[in-house]
């Protein structure tokens, strides 16, 4: 099988916010997502976890790998781990699962 096809999962902790009332700092998100899924269609995944009002808000917000690279829309999860060859359990011993949200 082709990795990029295969299942992981992630985490998306929220670094900071505008908000911190209805956006947590520190709270984290789990997933279970495709490696050739964008890093679009994982903020849209994301977003669904809040009301609809605050969604537009967190369309401001950036993806960021463990490293803090940031990941653009056109991106896949595969692109935030350090080997793309990786196996799942060398994600998770890496700490690579883990994803960041931030707004600048």
């Amino acid at each position: 099988m082709n990795k990029q096809e295969e299942e992981i999962d992630i985490s998306i902790r929220i670094g900071n916010s505008y908000d911190s009332n209805n956006i947590t700092p520190g709270r984290t998100y789990n997933f279970r997502v495709y490696r050739n899924d964008s890093i679009d269609s994982l903020k849209n995944l994301f977003s669904e976890c809040f009301e609809e009002s605050m969604q537009k808000e967190l369309k401001k917000y950036n993806i960021y790998n463990n490293n803090m690279c940031r990941l653009y829309g056109d991106n896949i999860v595969n692109d935030a781990f350090s080997e793309p060859e990786m196996s799942r359990l060398d994600i998770i011993d890496n700490n690579e699962y883990l994803f960041y949200v931030l707004t600048l």
